[in-house]
């Protein structure tokens, strides 16, 4: 499969190229000092009265030029809906959308020059695909001379252009997701909307897809990408930063390293990685060390600052322990400093195996497990359970605040 062409000689699409002045005309003046893209206080509602569903609450966001923010979170948790509030499908209740400063909450979808690519393709089956690409170009009334052109370097940015003259129904999913992207780059938008956009995909072109889209960022370095996505690989491989969404609420926002290793709130942790997250009681913290008792066996953590937590660590408070699944490791239960306990499940997964384990000082609570290898141990072995050193975190108890 061809890769992304990131080092083109030709001015990258979404750098500021010569434009047509039909193209000039979709936004006016523009403030490239503004955040690319803002959500100031936006509320979205579907239905009257009592059958009034909240879509989207108080959704404040900011996407500075050239930045990739990935919306995350369970389906209905209100990513979609955002992301259709800005790109005009969806019209808000309240709040305001910005695009470089300018307010474009009321503008109609075709005069916003936003780039948008959804998993469905949504390729026109009785158009080749440069007439695919080329339709964008013909809604913002782009002259018929530069058409040709500017297809031809989308595709290329792509690795499209050897297939300009086949029908959408002869080309691979993989390469018809190609030639959408293709059809929003054409456009060169200052802002590219990315709605689930490998879910359509088998698990194999999803991970090479997700390289090429790497590449795709690289190779456009002035232009914002808001992704929206379920699935966490996506947004750990991609985003510069990425705000976890719940109950059409904004949860958390921070760089991907951040709320990985220091996950803000329980949910977080829980959704970004599937961490575990055990009950532990605060014994004392010295600057960002703490140690904490769980089930009645001390243990070292890290303590993330109170300018970063939304809580002050005090002792004999309760919080919760994040424990990632691949950083605890299996002992004998008699092993001195050792939590013991039980194997409930196990389910290979070829690299690792899932284990289950039940801690007996903790009966209420299940440790998930990576192991390497094929793991054979039966449901009931006993087992020791150790804890990494650097690698246990602080996170709020559910309802704990500063």
């Amino acid at each position: 499969m061809r890769r992304i062409n990131a080092g083109l000689a030709r001015p990258r699409i979404g750098s500021a190229p010569t434009t047509s002045s039909a193209e000039s005309g979709i936004l006016g003046a523009t403030d490239y000092s503004a955040p690319a893209i803002t959500f100031d206080r936006v509320n979205v509602a579907y239905g009257r009265g009592k059958s009034t569903t909240r879509a989207l609450i108080d959704f404040n966001l900011r996407v500075s030029p050239g930045e990739t923010v990935a919306l995350l979170g369970p389906s209905g948790s209100g990513k979609s809906t955002a992301l259709k509030a800005l790109a005009g499908f969806t019209r808000p209740v309240s709040g305001s959308v910005r695009l470089a400063g300018r307010d474009i909450t009321d503008l109609p979808p075709a005069k916003r020059g936003i780039g948008v690519v959804v998993q469905s393709y949504a390729l026109f089956p009785h158009m080749r695909v440069s007439e695919n690409v080329a339709f964008g170009l013909r809604s913002h009334r782009v002259p018929r001379a530069e058409i040709g052109t500017r297809v031809a370097e989308a595709l290329e940015m792509v690795g499209m252009s050897a297939f300009g003259k086949r029908l959408p129904r002869e080309l691979s999913g993989g390469q018809q997701q190609r030639v959408a992207i293709a059809r929003a780059l054409a456009i060169r938008p200052k802002v590219l909307l990315l709605d689930e956009p490998l879910a359509a995909l088998d698990a194999q072109l999803r991970q090479s897809m997700l390289a090429e889209l790497q590449q795709l960022r690289a190779a456009l370095p002035d232009t914002a990408m808001l992704y929206v996505t379920h699935d966490q690989s996506e947004a750990l491989a991609l985003a510069d930063r990425i705000a976890v969404m719940r109950d059409a609420r904004l949860v958390d926002i921070d760089t991907a390293e951040n709320l990985w290793k220091r996950p803000p709130s329980s949910f977080t942790a829980a959704f970004l990685g599937g961490a575990n997250l055990l009950p532990c009681t605060v014994t004392r913290v010295i600057g960002t060390s703490a140690l904490v008792s769980v089930g009645g066996t001390p243990v070292t953590a890290h303590a993330p600052r109170p300018d970063i937590s939304p809580t002050e660590w005090e002792s004999d408070a309760g919080a919760l322990l994040c424990l990632r699944p691949h950083a605890i490791t299996l002992t004998a239960p008699t092993e001195r400093g050792a939590l013991p306990g039980r194997v409930t499940a196990s389910v290979w997964r070829g690299s690792t195996t899932r284990l289950t384990v039940a801690l007996a000082a903790l009966p209420d609570a299940l440790l998930e497990v990576d192991v390497t290898g094929h793991d054979e141990r039966p449901a009931g072995t006993a087992v020791g359970v150790r804890f990494p050193d650097q690698g246990a975190v602080l996170v709020p108890a559910p309802g704990q605040t500063s």
